[in-house]
């Protein structure tokens, strides 16, 4: 019994954080970008602590916080759309960051805080890249009436996607990841 609850608590703590970050970065602005992209840091983060178990929370969490805060609707194929790509970067930055033999977040007790800076930076690239390529086909279609700028469009989301993973990632190591490693060693990360 007590090995079931341990499986089920990363996805409810992946869902608690991602509706919590959403919650407080206040309005998206879907064709614009925001100063600061707080949702983006904890799908990071989230995928850093837990793994890609939980992606299809990360995906539920986002859906149902642009539901519960945006006004956005749930069954909505763009808000999927747009909700999947924003998984999409995190996992993609992780997956390449691992692959590169960079994800040594720690090195015995002391945080590596090149790894985690170029995680934010690399993140941050993907999900602008993959949000200008789907909001482009969005409007391509002719689903929306919206012009893209690029250049506003890729320096805004760039810059508050690298925010917002800053400040959840260091948040999250100078915080967050002691205090799982100190009461909850058993679903702490092993690397």
């Amino acid at each position: 019994m007590k090995n079931n609850s341990l499986e089920i608590q990363p996805q409810i703590t992946t869902f608690m954080i991602v509706v919590f970050c959403y919650f407080i970065n206040g309005p998206s602005y879907p064709f614009i970008g925001n100063l600061v992209w707080l949702p983006l840091g904890a799908m990071s983060l989230c995928f850093l602590l837990f793994g890609f178990k939980v992606f299809i929370v990360a995906i539920l969490a986002s859906q149902f916080s642009e539901f519960w805060f945006h006004s956005l609707p749930f069954f909505d194929q763009l808000t999927l759309i747009r909700t999947v790509s924003g998984a999409i970067g995190p996992a993609l930055a992780i997956s390449s960051m691992r692959f590169f033999k960079l994800s040594n977040f720690f090195d015995g007790e002391r945080l590596v805080f090149h790894h985690l800076i170029f995680l934010a930076i690399l993140t941050a690239l993907f999900n602008t890249l993959i949000a200008f390529f789907v909001s482009s086909y969005i409007i391509s279609n002719g689903q929306v009436d919206e012009t893209i700028n690029a250049t506003d469009f890729l320096r805004n989301y760039l810059m508050g996607d690298i925010l917002g993973c800053l400040i959840v990632l260091f948040f999250a190591a100078l915080v967050v990841v002691p205090f799982i490693k100190y009461f909850l060693p058993r679903i702490a990360p092993e690397e």
